[in-house]
């Protein structure tokens, strides 16, 4: 159920009262969607995020109504409204059925951020049998999203990780994974995932830290005998796996761990800084 975390939500080109957002109309026809982080009023990395709306746009053959700089003029339109420095944002291109309006729909979530001894001490993890249909492309499914929501809640997870049919673990349901093995950082090919914003500044800070990052597809029983693992994604940034079911993986202790952590960070700050008008 989609709901407007504050008082002013933006239809198309129009400011909206927060109980004016229909709950379910995400799941009309199709829909297209971004969540992006606001910091210090900063929508952060934007332009990456236009391009994967871009890239789900061409995948599943939609035309967007917008250009970038009027998505970009909305969101910034929310921010203004809103009087929010800091938050989580999902922007939204609604198809309902054949022959009815396109919609853009843009409202702030709540959000919930990893206290600081989850980034100590790492979070819990459940497996769960699923794949994207078509990974690369952020499209909302009720019925993914339900069966990864359900796992979470029934074992007290923060994160679902998926197997696909062959036995290897990919990412997890709303974010992207890492492994570390000695100095070596793993993570599955990009074609197998969603290709996930903070996943392409994680991959440049392992560069800017000269960590190696190898993409391959890795079993679970692969994965369960790493060094560390550690999950991406726009709410938690970088954050340690310290259980995937009933095993114990000790990855909030782990150096390469804290190397990328930092240096996801200060790839946040220059961005900030850049970016602040």
């Amino acid at each position: 159920m989609e709901i407007s975390y504050r008082n002013i939500w933006i239809k198309n080109n129009q400011q909206m009262r927060k109980e004016e957002l229909p709950p379910g109309f995400i799941e009309q026809g199709i829909s297209l969607y971004e969540v992006l982080r606001v910091i210090e009023g900063v929508p952060l990395f934007l332009e990456k995020h236009l391009e994967r709306l871009k890239n789900s746009a061409r995948l599943t053959n939609l035309v967007l109504p917008l250009n970038d700089k009027e998505i970009s003029q909305r969101l910034q339109d929310l921010i203004n409204s809103n009087q929010v420095d800091t938050g989580n944002i999902k922007f939204v291109i609604n198809y309902p059925e054949l022959g009815q309006q396109t919609d853009f729909y843009a409202y702030f979530v709540e959000h919930s951020y990893p206290s600081k001894e989850d980034y100590q001490k790492g979070i819990k993890t459940v497996l769960v049998n699923v794949e994207r249909p078509n990974p690369n492309a952020k499209v909302d499914r009720a019925d993914y999203r339900n069966t990864v929501d359900e796992a979470k809640r029934k074992t007290g997870s923060y994160e679902a990780l998926l197997v696909d049919r062959e036995g290897n673990v990919s990412e997890g349901g709303r974010s992207n994974l890492f492994m570390v093995k000695g100095d070596v950082v793993y993570t599955a090919p990009a074609d197998k995932v969603l290709k996930g914003i903070t996943r392409q500044m994680v991959l440049a800070a392992c560069q800017n830290q000269g960590y190696q990052v190898v993409e391959k597809e890795i079993s679970l029983e692969e994965m369960l005998n790493m060094d560390a693992i550690f999950i991406s994604s726009t709410a938690p940034k970088v954050l340690p796996v310290s259980q995937v079911d009933d095993k114990i993986i000790n990855s909030g202790s782990n150096k390469i761990i804290h190397g990328i952590m930092a240096g996801y960070d200060a790839i946040i700050d220059e961005y900030v800084k850049s970016h602040k008008s």
